[in-house]
């Protein structure tokens, strides 16, 4: 599967299998739940990025959505390749996103950043909505 700009897709999480959900309470924190029908879902006109005080980024940084456009690399994982894994555009290092908790599939789970490790819980499926 190719991701294409301007499509609409839901995002699964590799390991826990529970969707990117955006809070329905401030709008702005990403985590995770049991795919439901929302309002409050992600879809391609959000932009998903760090707090803009998280500079450097770092380990654990928490995602957000806000208005202004991010850049995000996405590849394929090099061990399974049904599953891609979601760069931060130019870090220094492979940052990627990731469940935190290990990948704990209890909704509420906070996505992250994190430095690229072996983890299922850095992986992502993408399907079209």
């Amino acid at each position: 599967m190719s991701i294409q700009s301007g499509n609409i897709y839901q995002i699964y999480n590799g390991k826990s299998g529970t969707v990117f959900d955006l809070s329905g309470t401030d709008g702005r924190t990403v985590f995770q739940t049991i795919m439901a029908t929302t309002d409050n879902g992600i879809s391609s006109k959000d932009q998903v990025v760090t707090e803009p005080s998280a500079a450097p980024l770092l380990d654990g940084t928490p995602l957000a959505s806000v208005n202004e456009p991010f850049g995000w690399d996405t590849y394929p994982d090099d061990e399974d390749s049904s599953v891609f894994r979601v760069y931060v555009l130019g870090a220094p290092t492979a940052t990627n996103i990731d469940l935190s908790n290990h990948g704990n599939a209890t909704p509420g789970t906070i996505v992250t950043l994190w430095i690229k490790w072996e983890g299922k819980n850095q992986t992502w499926r993408f399907e079209q909505a």
